[in-house]
């Protein structure tokens, strides 16, 4: 009985059922007064005219009329003999008992209307409750053809409560997830477009250099030096590929989710310190600082290895921005609700009109003095701390800084 459609179809016809009775009972009853009101004219008839013929008998006759007569079944049986021999017996038609026969009549007659209408009304009710149901499908349908035809902006209301608004509300559902699933897959077939467009610009110069290389080795007079230097050029072109097609490879994993992270409580401090020395030989070369007041312990819920991903293309953007024998600083922000990780170089710095693309794949600044980077170091930095739920925001000035800040939300 939770179905508040069928509820409310049942209380139609508990009304309905009610209305019936009650007519019914109003018209037996005015058929028994009626009843009434003719048997007590015509007896009322017959004890005139025999009290008028017999004054001294008209307490008998009282008697037999309220059933008060000690030897009624004698006179019962006489003056069933007395009727027979006019023609008047129990099992005559009723057409021939003229006043009950009128009675009977219009009793059935009530009853026949009583009938009439209560079907009309009943018919009705049922007419109207299936042609909402009916209505509801209808609409559904319609609106079903619709998104099937890429149409999500159609709308079904249903304020009332059972099977049908939740039928409506699952269908409402069904077409949200239709739509996001339409959309998402939308978004995936232009993400591919674009990366298989991005792939093939950022192949095309180190194989078209790696052809070139080839084709002048080819050349049988060119010297030993210049041949050894030749391969040297190709090695180098393709150890840039492997590790563009490596970051894009896991780009592409963390934007799928196929990756699957295993976060647990664990030392930021140590993290950065791996990354640090993984830097060193860097780090050196380009005669870098590190200020970096590293306190004891500060625990973050990450994923160490992917983290330490994270944090290595972040640091090394900063060496390779950073001037030669200049500083980079780190420092570290921890409260009871968020920890910042602050990674500062002081460097070329960013123009302000390009600070919002610098996560964007394969973006590279202009007037960047890094001419073989393929852009995707910080886009993948970008995803890696997404995927923790952390933030990071960026700030910069040209010819002066720039300031990465990762916070790790606490809770």
């Amino acid at each position: 009985m939770k179905n508040t459609e069928l509820k409310g179809y049942i209380a139609i016809l508990a009304v309905l059922l009610t209305l019936f009775t009650g007519y019914q009972f109003i018209t037996h009853q005015l058929f028994y007064n009626q009843l009434k009101s003719d048997s007590i004219t015509t007896w009322g008839e017959i004890t005139a005219r025999l009290v008028e013929q017999n004054p001294e008998n008209e307490v008998e006759i009282m008697k037999v009329l309220t059933s008060h007569s000690t030897d009624s079944g004698h006179y019962q049986e006489k003056g069933r003999e007395i009727l027979r021999q006019y023609g008047l017996y129990e099992h005559l038609e009723s057409e021939l008992f003229p006043r009950l026969n009128n009675d009977i009549f219009h009793h059935n007659q009530s009853i026949y209307w009583g009938l009439v209408c209560f079907g009309s009304m009943l018919l009705l009710a049922s007419y109207m409750q299936h042609k909402m149901i009916f209505n509801k499908i209808r609409q559904l349908t319609s609106a079903a053809k619709k998104i099937i035809d890429g149409d999500y902006s159609v709308v079904i209301n249903e304020n009332k409560e059972g099977d049908l608004a939740k039928l409506v509300v699952s269908f409402r559902s069904m077409k949200d997830i239709i739509r996001r699933s339409m959309h998402d897959l939308r978004e995936e077939r232009e993400f591919l477009v674009q990366m298989l467009q991005d792939i093939s610009h950022q192949l095309k110069t180190p194989l078209s250099t790696i052809s070139i290389y080839n084709e002048m080795m080819m050349n049988e007079s060119l010297p030993r030096q210049q041949q050894v230097q030749l391969l040297q050029n190709n090695d180098v072109q393709i150890s840039r590929m492997n590790i563009l097609i490596q970051n894009l490879l896991k780009v592409a994993k963390i934007d799928a989710s196929a990756i699957s992270f295993e976060k647990g409580p664990a030392n930021l401090v140590e993290t950065i310190g791996d990354v640090l020395d993984r830097l060193e030989s860097m780090i050196s070369d380009h005669k870098i600082s590190i200020d970096w007041d590293a306190p004891e312990e500060i625990v973050v819920v990450h994923d160490k290895i992917w983290m330490q991903e994270a944090l290595l293309n972040l640091l090394k953007n900063a060496i390779e921005h950073s001037t030669p024998g200049g500083k980079i600083m780190i420092q570290i922000k921890n409260t009871p609700i968020y920890t910042d990780l602050v990674i500062q170089d002081f460097g070329e710095g960013i123009a302000e009109e390009e600070i919002p693309h610098i996560f964007d794949r394969f973006y590279k600044a202009r007037g960047s003095k890094k001419h073989d980077s393929a852009g995707i170091g910080l886009a993948l930095a970008k995803s890696i701390i997404e995927a923790h739920q952390a933030l990071i925001k960026v700030e910069s000035e040209k010819n002066a800084y720039t300031k990465f800040t990762i916070t790790f939300i606490k809770f």
